[in-house]
């Protein structure tokens, strides 16, 4: 669907949506960090697109109530995908 997307890519869209979301909640960075106990220097790496954890990014994606739509994501691939045993 989208040839040639690369794990950059998705981070910097990732900390653009992030930044998005944060401003239009008149957020700073600072202020988000204190709301999720994230420093103001993680939300900064995130929305710049450097490397997150997975938690990190998880506990933003709920925090902005999008978490719920990438599990779907999620579950419709799985359900949707026909995998052979990998054993």
């Amino acid at each position: 669907m989208f040839p040639n997307v690369t794990i950059k890519d998705v981070k910097l869209k990732f900390g653009s949506l992030v930044k998005l979301l944060r401003k239009k909640q008149n957020l700073t960075q600072e202020e988000l960090g204190n709301k999720l106990n994230l420093s103001r220097i993680t939300i900064q790496n995130l929305e710049s697109g450097k490397n997150a954890t997975m938690d990190t990014m998880f506990i933003v994606m709920q925090y902005f109530e999008i978490l719920n739509s990438f599990y779907g994501q999620i579950e419709t691939e799985i359900t949707n995908s026909s995998y052979g045993s990998l054993y």
